[in-house]
Protein backbone atom coordinates (compact mmCIF):
# COMPACT_ATOMS: atom_id res chain seq x y z
CA UNK A 1 0.00 0.00 0.00
CA UNK A 2 1.22 3.31 -1.30
CA UNK A 3 1.18 6.47 1.04
CA UNK A 4 -1.18 8.42 -1.47
CA UNK A 5 -3.60 5.41 -0.30
CA UNK A 6 -3.31 5.36 3.16
CA UNK A 7 -3.88 8.87 3.07
CA UNK A 8 -6.82 9.60 0.81
CA UNK A 9 -10.05 9.50 1.79
CA UNK A 10 -12.63 6.61 0.56
CA UNK A 11 -15.09 7.29 -2.26
CA UNK A 12 -17.65 6.98 0.58
CA UNK A 13 -16.19 8.96 2.86
CA UNK A 14 -15.89 12.18 0.17
CA UNK A 15 -19.04 11.12 -0.69
CA UNK A 16 -20.60 11.81 3.30
CA UNK A 17 -18.17 14.94 3.38
CA UNK A 18 -19.86 16.45 -0.11
CA UNK A 19 -23.23 15.80 2.06
CA UNK A 20 -21.92 17.50 5.17
CA UNK A 21 -21.02 20.91 3.51
CA UNK A 22 -23.98 21.34 1.38
CA UNK A 23 -26.62 21.27 4.38
CA UNK A 24 -24.79 24.79 5.27
CA UNK A 25 -25.59 23.92 8.77
CA UNK A 26 -24.78 26.92 10.93
CA UNK A 27 -23.19 24.82 14.28
CA UNK A 28 -25.60 27.44 16.36
CA UNK A 29 -26.35 25.08 19.56
CA UNK A 30 -24.76 21.87 17.93
CA UNK A 31 -23.33 21.02 21.52
CA UNK A 32 -26.11 21.59 23.91
CA UNK A 33 -24.50 19.01 26.26
CA UNK A 34 -22.02 21.04 27.83
CA UNK A 35 -24.20 23.37 29.38
CA UNK A 36 -26.01 20.68 30.87
CA UNK A 37 -22.25 18.99 31.90
CA UNK A 38 -21.19 22.74 33.41
CA UNK A 39 -24.81 22.68 35.36
CA UNK A 40 -24.50 18.87 36.53
CA UNK A 41 -20.87 20.34 37.83
CA UNK A 42 -22.15 23.15 39.46
CA UNK A 43 -24.79 21.30 41.54
CA UNK A 44 -22.24 18.66 42.78
CA UNK A 45 -20.06 21.63 43.65
CA UNK A 46 -22.81 23.70 45.64
CA UNK A 47 -24.15 20.60 46.75
CA UNK A 48 -21.08 19.15 49.03
CA UNK A 49 -20.46 22.93 49.97
CA UNK A 50 -24.04 22.92 51.36
CA UNK A 51 -23.20 19.67 53.45
CA UNK A 52 -20.59 20.83 54.09
CA UNK A 53 -21.55 23.90 56.02
CA UNK A 54 -24.51 22.03 57.22
CA UNK A 55 -22.08 19.27 58.87
CA UNK A 56 -19.37 22.00 61.05
CA UNK A 57 -22.59 23.79 61.48
CA UNK A 58 -24.18 20.72 63.36
CA UNK A 59 -20.93 19.60 64.76
CA UNK A 60 -21.38 20.52 68.75
CA UNK A 61 -25.06 21.88 68.90
CA UNK A 62 -27.40 20.43 71.00
CA UNK A 63 -31.23 19.25 69.72
CA UNK A 64 -33.15 22.35 68.36
CA UNK A 65 -34.85 24.15 65.85
CA UNK A 66 -31.53 24.83 64.47
CA UNK A 67 -29.85 21.28 64.33
CA UNK A 68 -33.37 20.50 61.81
CA UNK A 69 -32.49 23.47 59.98
CA UNK A 70 -29.14 22.40 59.43
CA UNK A 71 -29.82 18.58 59.10
CA UNK A 72 -32.51 19.47 55.98
CA UNK A 73 -29.99 21.44 54.32
CA UNK A 74 -27.22 18.74 54.36
CA UNK A 75 -29.75 16.23 53.29
CA UNK A 76 -30.56 18.83 50.21
CA UNK A 77 -26.80 19.31 49.88
CA UNK A 78 -26.72 15.72 49.16
CA UNK A 79 -29.54 14.77 47.23
CA UNK A 80 -27.92 17.98 45.04
CA UNK A 81 -24.63 16.53 44.67
CA UNK A 82 -25.91 13.19 43.64
CA UNK A 83 -28.31 14.38 41.09
CA UNK A 84 -25.49 16.94 39.61
CA UNK A 85 -23.21 13.74 39.71
CA UNK A 86 -25.97 12.03 37.34
CA UNK A 87 -26.85 14.66 34.97
CA UNK A 88 -23.10 15.25 34.33
CA UNK A 89 -22.41 11.62 33.78
CA UNK A 90 -25.81 10.93 31.45
CA UNK A 91 -24.31 13.95 29.63
CA UNK A 92 -20.69 13.31 29.28
CA UNK A 93 -21.41 9.42 28.43
CA UNK A 94 -24.77 10.82 25.45
CA UNK A 95 -21.79 12.77 24.06
CA UNK A 96 -19.82 9.84 23.83
CA UNK A 97 -22.15 7.69 23.03
CA UNK A 98 -23.22 9.51 19.90
CA UNK A 99 -19.72 9.89 18.63
CA UNK A 100 -19.44 6.16 19.00
CA UNK A 101 -22.80 5.65 16.90
CA UNK A 102 -21.85 7.42 14.25
CA UNK A 103 -18.37 5.62 13.90
CA UNK A 104 -20.21 2.25 14.21
CA UNK A 105 -22.21 3.25 11.29
CA UNK A 106 -19.52 4.20 9.45
CA UNK A 107 -17.71 1.50 9.74
CA UNK A 108 -20.67 -0.79 8.42
CA UNK A 109 -21.31 1.15 5.65
CA UNK A 110 -17.44 1.02 4.32
CA UNK A 111 -17.86 -2.80 5.30
CA UNK A 112 -20.96 -3.10 3.30
CA UNK A 113 -19.03 -1.51 0.59
CA UNK A 114 -16.53 -3.78 0.71
CA UNK A 115 -18.48 -6.58 0.24
CA UNK A 116 -20.70 -5.47 -2.60
CA UNK A 117 -17.00 -4.61 -4.22
CA UNK A 118 -17.23 -0.71 -4.88
CA UNK A 119 -14.50 -0.41 -3.52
Amino acid sequence: MSTTEATEPSPRLQEFQAEVDSMKIDGGKANPERRWVTLGGLMMLVGVILTLVAWLNIQGSKVGAWTADFQAMGTFGLTLAVVGSALFIVMSLRRYFRFWLIRLIFEQREAADRIAGKN
